[in-house]
């Protein structure tokens, strides 16, 4: 079958167009809620399972003088989103056995899930798997690693990590002395 080169270019903005339309019916990677609406619903997660990765995720970066925390950026609804669109199946499910293996330790670190115990409590788990980071054992100490890179990713490409946190401000004329390589 032999196509003209006008067809082809007609195929082609036909499936871009097409691409375009349902590009534009998601919603942006870090959609982030605006005060007083409600938190999009997970479409991986389960509403436990999101509101730990969350909390994790705050504590992981947390709001400071510099720049809002990773909840205020969106990094669990990026995570979530992500997840939900994975082609491999084995990430998901690591995520959930990690989370899984996070809510055991807290079991028997404080004979309470993650969420219902306290902030200190929440902290001395993490401060416990995270200093195992650099030679994770458990499944724990190794999600660590997971939800911190995940964290880490979806934070720097937020509008608060990238311009509030790294104060980018994009592709302006930089004033001073250029120290680049002189190509005369």
């Amino acid at each position: 079958m032999t196509i003209s080169r006008r067809e082809m270019l007609q195929r082609t903005a036909a499936a871009a167009a097409a691409a375009a339309a349902a590009a534009a019916s998601l919603p942006p990677a870090n959609v982030v809620p605006s005060p007083g609406s409600q938190a999009p619903k997970p479409k991986f997660f389960t509403a436990a399972e999101f509101a730990l990765v969350d909390e994790m995720s705050d504590m992981i970066i947390p709001t400071d003088q510099q720049s809002a925390g990773a909840r205020a950026a969106g990094v669990a609804i990026y995570i979530d989103g992500r997840l939900a669109e994975a082609f491999e199946k084995d990430e998901p499910q690591r995520w959930r056995a990690g989370i899984a293996a996070v809510e055991a330790l807290s079991r028997e670190m404080h004979h309470t899930t993650f969420m219902a115990s306290t902030p200190e409590q929440r902290l001395a788990l993490l401060t416990r798997i995270a200093a195992a980071e650099s030679d994770p054992k458990t499944d724990a100490e190794k999600f660590f690693k997971q939800i911190k890179g995940g964290t880490i990713r979806a934070y720097y490409t937020s509008k608060i990590g990238i311009h509030d946190d790294q104060q980018y401000k994009g592709n302006v004329i930089q004033p001073g002395e250029y120290a680049g390589y002189d190509a005369t």
